[in-house]
């Protein structure tokens, strides 16, 4: 079976589907059901209904192929009498289903199409030449109920086993397992002088399905071709071998053709330069994937040339893919460097395309070893062997690498930047250098601290440089002895000093009264001064807190300070007639059974609901919510209306009878 067993290309697609379709309405009309048939009582010629792969038991697994074998004899035998694209696409679309019943979860991905391809034939021809038992003695679904019993069967005359698969995504199906790879080539070349059975004039699928080929080349040329053309080389015809190594060929001229035309067009800027030049990598990843399509479904290479096909494709891919993605790096850095117009020869600059060299080397390391992982090489093995050999190297360098490595995150976040004042751990001063192993601080004291870079960025820098005002904020606490009022008329005074000072932000002002300490009355001030300098925000602090006295002391109350006050009197004792009213209302909530502990009921909640009044009544807030409360009330009627005016004339008349 050398047609390509992964999904078959994109111009097929939609012409295996319709014909899927028809296919499997026709063929379902004629016979709905069609009973389970013994292998060896099979009638020749015989064609199969289109079912589901079915895995269940090696009994299952076994018939589907058995099922699958001849649904493929129909399909050849059709495509040999009359080679079109539909009847082609009739073999495209059983290969990939032989696939499904082979445990190639140990073949590296990029290879799978070709081994997977290469075991599925000589399946063909091996179980096509063994004797096999009746299917109603091969294990079914109630063979292995008993976990004690391996789940596994072999094919009588064979080392093949079916095995039950342990592991996601395909865990509790029967599978031919892992180790049918390496023994199907052997055990065909043991049994290759039985006859086969088939239906078709055949000695061996390996002869005739590595001789097949797609509908765009010509039956009558391949048949007619020289007996020394169809020698098979690495498991494939030499004419098949011949005609790769031209269409690549051609393929490779077509793509310098394209990538001098790339570079000889368009405007020699730093922008537009790997822009353009990022055509050329992805011109290779589309020819190569068209061509690899061309080559797996119209040539239909198999064996070990499949493989190796399979491998330089997507080597060819995965380099291309590097060499796109540091071309595309390039080109952000540069778009970066343009948008914000940073000067071109600058340090930053420069800082931000050595940065991007560096993402597109890691990244195409990255890139180049996952493709070779997929291609079956254990890049990512090799990679922690060497990890653990170049330990003590790095050990040793350490200090330096993470100096190094903080100096560029430095330049890169930019925390600070130099003449920028900051303050971090125990020092606070002017940052006057950032080196590639240190940064530079004068501190206030006019001493310079020099701080390893690693140590820097990891530190909790606070930058004043970078604040766009400063704030003031402190604790106002007023005496014990302040009235509400007073403490009203204080708050009022210190919200307009701030709403009206220039040098203050007004969407800032957060003035309250915040509760009681230990000797005062504390009121949280904080705003926010409109200034970045050091020298001016103390001067506006200054000013603000010299305001802040004269509006306490115009409140009538003064600054508490920490102090003890002794009242001598005679204590009144309690009030008994509250004391018994309370005690009596207890009572009665206890005798009736509401007594509104551990909390109140959900009706009580209800009732309890807005009864307070906030803003407090006489504040020009409540005054408004009022107005728009009444506003809000239905009007009233003409008769309602005469009467309350009347009211309100009664009580006029009454005032000023008794004006007091």
């Amino acid at each position: 079976m050398t047609t390509y067993l992964g999904r078959p290309g994109q111009a097929g697609r939609l012409a295996i589907a319709l014909f899927l379709a028809l296919t499997f309405t026709a063929v379902h009309a004629q016979d709905e059901e069609t009973p389970e048939t013994d292998v060896a009582a099979a009638p020749s010629g015989e064609t199969f209904t289109y079912q589901p792969i079915s895995t269940e038991s090696p009994r299952q697994t076994l018939n589907s192929f058995i099922r699958l074998t001849w649904l493929l004899e129909s399909a050849v035998q059709t495509y040999r009498a009359e080679q079109t694209r539909a009847n082609y696409n009739r073999i495209v679309l059983l290969a990939p289903r032989f696939l499904q019943l082979i445990d190639l979860s140990g073949v590296p991905r990029a290879s799978r199409r070709g081994i997977g391809q290469d075991t599925a034939i000589n399946m063909l021809d091996i179980i096509g030449r063994l004797e096999l038992p009746p299917l109603s003695e091969m294990p079914d679904e109630t063979a292995f109920v008993d976990e004690s019993v391996e789940a596994t069967w072999r094919i009588p005359g064979s080392p093949i086993r079916i095995v039950e698969i342990g592991e996601a995504p395909r865990e509790g199906e029967f599978l031919f397992s892992p180790r049918t790879v390496d023994v199907a080539p052997w055990l065909y070349q043991r049994i290759r002088h039985r006859p086969l059975r088939t239906t078709l004039d055949i000695e061996s699928w390996n002869d005739t399905l590595r001789q097949l080929h797609g509908p765009m080349i010509p039956l009558a040329l391949t048949t007619n071709l020289p007996d020394g053309l169809k020698v098979r080389w690495l498991d494939t015809p030499v004419w098949k071998i011949l005609a790769v190594v031209i269409v690549f060929l051609v393929g490779a001229a077509l793509l310098i053709i394209w990538h001098r035309f790339v570079h000889r067009w368009g405007a020699r800027q730093r922008v537009t330069v790997p822009l353009i030049h990022l055509l050329s990598p992805l011109a290779v990843i589309v020819v190569t994937l068209v061509l690899r399509s061309f080559v797996a479904d119209e040539i239909d290479v198999a064996g070990y040339f499949a493989q190796a096909v399979d491998v330089t494709t997507t080597a060819v891919i995965y380099l291309a893919g590097v060499w796109a993605f540091w071309l595309l790096v390039v080109l952000v850095s540069e778009w970066i460097i343009l948008s914000p117009r940073i000067p071109d020869t600058s340090l930053d600059a420069n800082l931000l395309r050595l940065s991007a060299r560096v993402v597109g080397f890691i990244g195409g390391v990255l890139i180049l070893a996952y493709g070779a992982q997929n291609v079956g090489l254990p890049v990512l093995g090799l990679m922690a062997g060497l990890g653990v050999g170049g330990l003590a190297v790095a050990l040793a360098i350490r200090p330096t690498f993470e100096n190094l490595i903080g100096g560029a995150i430095l330049y890169m976040d930019r925390p600070v930047r130099i003449g920028d004042y900051c303050s971090f751990g125990a020092y606070t001063g002017t940052v006057e250098n950032i080196g590639v192993r240190s940064t530079q601080i004068r501190t206030r004291d006019r001493t310079l601290v020099t701080v390893p870079n690693a140590n820097f960025a990891n530190m909790e820098i606070n930058n004043w440089a970078r604040c766009d005002k400063m704030m003031i904020r402190t604790t106002i606490g007023v005496r014990y002895e302040t009235s509400p009022d007073q403490l009203r008329y204080l708050l009022s005074g210190l919200r307009n000093m701030c709403y009206a000072h220039p040098k203050i932000e007004p969407e800032t002002v957060r003035i309250r009264y915040i509760g009681y300490g230990p000797s005062s009355r504390d009121i949280d001030f904080r705003v926010y001064a409109l200034t970045r300098e050091w020298n001016e925000f103390f001067s506006i602090r200054e000013d603000v807190f010299l305001r802040v006295d004269d509006i306490v002391a115009e409140s009538g109350t003064s600054f508490a300070y920490p102090s003890q006050t002794l009242y001598m009197g005679r204590d009144d004792g309690l009030d008994e007639e509250r004391s018994e009213n309370a005690e009596k209302q207890v009572s009665a909530w206890r005798n009736s059974g509401n007594l509104p502990f551990p909390g109140p009921t959900e009706e009580q909640i209800d009732k309890l609901a807005d009864t307070l009044d906030f803003p407090p009544l006489g504040s020009q807030g409540a005054y408004d919510s009022q107005v728009q409360t009444q506003e809000a009330v239905e009007p009233l009627s003409a008769a309602d209306s005469d009467e309350v005016v009347d009211k309100e004339r009664a009580g006029e008349s009454e005032d000023k009878r008794n004006p007091t």
